[in-house]
């Protein structure tokens, strides 16, 4: 009898230390989320999402390499001490498990925002009808490859434009963003040579993007033969005659496309030469100057720049856009007014000073637009 109850005093002994032991790794966890929370509010109040990709550099760090290394740690260490003290095994085991459970999904976060989103090519597709041509003309809208070197993510998407067999490739800026050991020089050789695999038949027209005036970059120093088969127009138009109508593109610089007061300047001249019978299209690097064509008679507005927010979350949307448009212009084709408007979400993704490729439910893209005779109504 004496034995039962002291077993029964050991079993209850061992009861409150697992029970204290389970309360306080709670304790532990509740100070970690604490902690973490506190460490990106702290991100944000310094400007992250204004944007500072120094600060994102940060807080990617943190939140999924830093902070699932320390629960693996704790993990590790709550481990050590259920097989030492057994009175705490059982709240050991499940604490443990816990962390290690956490500790695994936010390394297949950072695997699947870092190199499977950003490697996913999704095409948009939008059909847009129009008088203004007899024959169906087939566009392909790409924008912000910025590849911080030339691999298989940008030779599977000139591979997907082959197939897509566009007539008209329209590039909204951003060709690269170079990641040591790679150089502008020894990777514009390579961009260059996949544009050359293209064959539309009207042509590839580009703008310049942010990347272009990054230290290191010599896009500028390019002209003509050096950069066919494209054709920048910077504040400059080309016309296309497709035989069953015409194509008149306006492609803006980068400071009028951040800049709409000063981007009407190029446009109403532009517009002043232009026949409202052609099909007219404005592409510039950010949407920023579409804030002020919503009333005019243009068909098309082309912009990138945002890349959708690359992070975009459920029921709110991008954390942030770098521009001033309106979060629901921020990617994707809607009627803003008279004209249309298509922001791409980019081809690649933002590399300033070697930030990893990040993106979460912002998948790379481009957007096929098919130009189509307007149908009679009868």
């Amino acid at each position: 009898m004496a034995e039962l109850t002291q077993l029964g005093m050991t079993d209850v002994a061992s009861r409150k230390r697992s029970g204290f032991f389970f309360v306080a790794g709670g304790l532990s966890t509740i100070l970690i989320v604490l902690y973490v929370f506190l460490r990106n509010a702290i991100y944000v109040s310094r400007g992250m999402l204004k944007p500072d990709f120094e600060l994102i550099r940060k807080a990617y760090d943190f939140n999924l390499w830093e902070l699932p290394l320390t629960l693996v740690g704790l993990a590790l260490f709550i481990g050590v001490l259920g097989v030492t003290r057994p009175g705490i095994r059982r709240s050991a085991s499940a604490l443990c498990g816990i962390f290690l459970f956490l500790a695994a999904d936010l390394f297949a976060l950072r695997y699947y925002v870092t190199r499977v989103e950003p490697e996913k090519i999704v095409l948009r597709h939008v059909r847009l009808e129009t008088p203004k041509l007899a024959k169906p003309v087939r566009l392909l809208h790409i924008s912000d490859i910025q590849s911080g070197g030339i691999a298989g993510h940008e030779q599977n998407l000139f591979e997907q434009i082959q197939a897509l067999q566009p007539d008209l490739v329209l590039f909204t800026g951003d060709f690269l963003q170079p990641v040591a050991p790679a150089t502008f020089d020894s990777e514009w050789p390579k961009l260059l040579s996949l544009f050359k695999s293209l064959s539309p038949k009207y042509g590839i027209y580009a703008v310049y993007g942010d990347t272009e005036y990054e230290p290191g970059i010599k896009f500028y120093r390019l002209r003509g033969p050096e950069l066919e088969p494209l054709h920048v127009l910077s504040t400059g138009s080309a016309q296309i005659d497709t035989g069953a109508g015409k194509i008149d593109i306006l492609g803006l610089n980068l400071f009028h496309s951040k800049e709409p007061k000063w981007a009407m300047r190029s446009i109403e001249d532009w517009m002043a030469k232009s026949d409202a019978k052609d099909f007219r299209v404005v592409m510039g690097h950010a949407p920023d100057y579409a804030l002020e064509t919503r009333e005019l008679p243009i068909d098309l507005c082309l912009a990138g720049h945002t890349h959708g927010g690359q992070v975009r979350l459920p029921w709110y949307g991008p954390l942030v856009i770098d521009s001033e448009v309106p979060k629901e212009w921020s990617r994707g084709f809607r009627r803003i007014g008279v004209p249309y408007l298509n922001v791409s979400a980019g081809a690649g993704s933002n590399r300033y000073r070697g930030l990893p490729p990040i993106r979460f439910l912002c998948p790379t893209e481009m957007t096929l637009i098919e130009l189509l005779p307007m149908r009679s109504i009868r």
